[in-house]
C-alpha cells in the first residue's frame, strides 16, 4: 500500500514538470541586475591641412601672383633715341648723340649716350675726329600724369685728333697727339610722354669734373653750371 502511494506521488510530479516545461520555455530572460556601461565616445581626428606628399613624389609647384602694373609704369622698358646738342669741347659745336635709355625701375633709367663726328680735311687740313661715349643713372625727381622731371650723373670718356684751340691772337700750332679727356657729365631734364612708346625731351649738360690731356699739357677742371649744353631728344620706347 505504500509503495503504490509513493508511485502515484512520482508519477504526478513527473508530469507537472512536463506541462511546466513549455511554459518556461517560453517565458523571457530575467533582466540583469547591472546594466552593461555605455562604448566609450571618441571624437574622430581633425582631417590634416595639407597631406604631406610621399617621399619620392613630384610636388607641383605653386604659380607666383602676378600684380600687373600701372600704365604709365616704365619698368622694364627700353627706349631709343638721338638728341641733338650745343658742343662745348673740341668734338664738334652741334653733336648730334645716339641714345638707349633702360628703365630699371619707374624711378631710375640708364641712359648710355655716344657722340660720334668725323670731318674731312680740305686744302691740305688734316682730318679730324672725335669719339664720346658716356653712361649716365638717371633719376626720376617729379613725376606727373606725362610729364617727368630727371637728374642723372655718370661718366664719359673724349677721344679726339684734331688741333686744340688757339689762344686769342696767334695761329694754332699743328698737333697730330690724339686728345683725351674723362669727365663726369651731370644732366637734368624734362621729358614728355605723348603715348607709352614715344616721348621727347629737353635738357641742360655739363660737365662736373674734366679732365683733359693732348701730348705733354693737361688740364683738369671743375665746373658747376659754366660750359653747359642744351639737348633736345626723342624716344622710341619697347617694352
Amino acid at each position: 500500500m505504500t509503495q503504490t502511494k509513493v508511485h502515484v506521488l512520482s508519477t504526478t510530479a513527473l508530469a507537472s514538470l512536463l506541462c511546466a516545461a513549455p511554459a518556461l520555455a517560453q517565458a523571457p530572460a530575467p533582466a540583469p541586475m547591472y546594466a552593461p556601461a555605455p562604448a566609450p565616445m571618441y571624437a574622430p581626428a581633425p582631417a590634416p591641412m595639407m597631406a604631406p606628399a610621399p617621399e619620392g613624389a613630384a610636388v607641383m609647384p605653386v604659380a607666383p601672383v602676378v600684380v600687373p602694373r600701372s600704365p604709365d609704369d616704365m619698368t622694364g622698358s627700353v627706349g631709343f633715341g638721338v638728341g641733338v646738342a650745343s658742343g662745348t669741347d673740341l668734338i664738334k659745336t652741334d653733336t648730334t648723340n645716339l641714345m638707349i635709355k633702360y628703365w630699371m625701375s619707374d624711378a631710375m633709367a640708364i641712359v648710355p649716350r655716344l657722340a660720334l663726328s668725323i670731318n674731312a680735311g680740305g686744302g691740305g687740313a688734316p682730318t679730324t675726329w672725335g669719339f664720346s661715349p658716356e653712361v649716365l643713372a638717371s633719376f626720376v625727381l617729379l613725376k606727373g600724369a606725362s610729364t617727368r622731371l630727371s637728374a642723372g650723373v655718370g661718366l664719359g670718356i673724349d677721344l679726339a685728333k684734331q688741333q686744340p684751340p688757339a689762344a686769342l691772337g696767334t695761329p694754332a700750332a699743328p698737333n697730330t697727339d690724339t686728345y683725351i679727356g674723362i669727365y663726369v657729365p651731370v644732366n637734368v631734364g624734362v621729358e614728355h610722354f605723348f603715348t607709352r612708346w614715344f616721348a621727347m625731351g629737353i635738357s641742360a649738360d655739363f660737365r662736373f669734373l674734366d679732365y683733359k690731356k693732348q701730348g705733354d699739357g693737361w688740364n683738369l677742371g671743375v665746373d658747376i653750371d659754366t660750359h653747359a649744353s642744351y639737348m633736345g631728344s626723342l624716344f622710341f620706347y619697347t617694352d
